[in-house]
């Protein structure tokens, strides 16, 4: 009885059918493209305003936007929320108190977004504040991006640009929220490195989407597809072909958690999905608008990619679109990867975003949903690699959420 029993109960292609949704790669093109985009400020709320509106691209692929706002709980974090919606009440009764930063910040976070809402037509956008621990507060982000069923989660990167244009540390705590989340998110997740994208909501954008291979570079192929939409906005996909050198296979590795032949097997199956999926996007796209260009690059050696990336770069694109690279199956990958400051980013990511490189152009790395999420080496902790190191907070609290009208 009990298989009979497990066969009623488990449901293995209607889960399938409801997980694929959520990567932008599996939504139609005309159904509703829903993103929960989280920032710590109000600063960040405007850089996100751009990559929002970039996806917003006719009345007939809709937009669904949750803003949530992420604040720190600390000891009085919750009497300040708590005050923060007795004044609510207060006000509307004729009373007042005296604002504080955290409710400053949401109440501004609040206005960009209503703002943006306001401008453009058929958009829905939701404010939501979730204050928790920052060591669990990755756990508020997944359990609203389910309740929303969120296709992408849009984080910000823990570096902001100073007004040379260099990426200063803004909090390191926001780097392990990213990396947090990125381990075993409900959707597909973006980072979005922010150099500064122009006026609000006058999307005028030159986008580059970097295609190596693996899942991730086919979902952020996915949203730059979505992108080309707008009228506002120019795409160039650069897909670099690996030869020689280039072209080994990382093995070991692979060999080490699935086996030779099934390392050998997923490596082609997933050279024939990307050469499946790029090959649709030429015919669809690129055929047939004159503002998509498509173009390959070769890399035969490591030294190659820098060089490649700075040809890339010397057309002064606004926009880098590229895969995280978890699915890349090459051994310089593997080998770089190794070598990398922010491996949330990935390799060809980290070069992008580093200071060295010398870019002006702000970045989107994009993780598809479905494919085990990343794994980090965590430097504060030796016996636990990988473990999310706790706040200085001691209480430990539950979080508390606030949806703001």
């Amino acid at each position: 009885m009990a298989p009979i029993t497990i066969n009623a109960i488990y449901k293995p292609r209607k889960l399938y059918k409801q997980n694929k949704l959520k990567t932008i790669q599996n939504i139609k093109a005309e159904a509703e493209m829903r993103i929960l985009a989280c920032v710590h400020n109000p600063r960040q709320a405007t850089g996100m305003i751009n990559i929002l509106e970039a996806c917003h691209t006719t009345k007939f692929s809709p937009l669904r936007v949750f803003a949530l706002h992420l604040v720190e709980l600390s000891g009085n974090t919750t009497s300040l929320l708590a005050t923060y919606i007795n004044q609510q009440s207060q006000q509307q009764s004729g009373g007042a108190l005296a604002p504080t930063k955290t409710q400053l910040d949401l109440e501004s976070i609040t206005k960009i977004f209503q703002t943006y809402t306001g401008v453009i037509e058929d958009n829905n956008v939701e404010t939501i504040s979730a204050a928790s621990t920052y060591s669990t507060i990755h756990e508020d982000i997944y359990n609203v991006s389910h309740d929303k069923q969120a296709n992408l989660i849009l984080l910000p990167f823990h570096k902001q640009s100073n007004i040379e244009g260099i990426l200063e540390i803004a909090n390191p705590a926001f780097q392990q929220i990213n990396r947090n989340v990125m381990r075993d998110a409900p959707c597909s997740v973006g980072i979005f490195v922010d150099r500064g994208l122009g006026s609000l909501f006058k999307v005028n954008l030159r986008v580059v989407m970097v295609f190596i291979s693996g899942p991730d570079d086919r979902e952020a192929l996915a949203v730059a597809w979505r992108m080309s939409k707008h009228e506002g906005v120019q795409l160039s996909v650069v897909r670099i072909l690996m030869f020689g050198e280039a072209r080994e296979v990382d093995v070991l590795s692979r060999v080490e958690s699935r086996g030779l032949l099934s390392a050998v097997v997923d490596n082609e199956k997933q050279k024939e999905l990307d050469d499946e999926y790029v090959s649709a996007f030429r015919i669809k796209a690129v055929s047939n608008e004159d503002s998509i260009k498509y173009s390959e690059k070769e890399v035969r050696c490591r030294d190659d990619i820098p060089e490649v990336l700075n040809e890339i770069d010397q057309f002064g694109y606004d926009l880098y679109l590229i895969g995280q690279g978890a699915g890349r199956s090459c051994l310089i990958f593997s080998e770089l990867m190794k070598w990398t400051d922010c491996p949330e980013l990935g390799v060809i990511g980290d070069i992008v975003a580093s200071n060295n490189f010398g870019s002006s152009s702000s970045l989107l790395v994009v993780q598809q949903y479905g494919f085990g999420g990343m794994v980090f080496e965590d430097s504060n902790t030796t016996e636990h690699p990988g473990e999310v190191v706790p706040s200085n907070n001691e209480d430990d609290s539950g979080a508390l959420a606030v949806k703001v009208e």
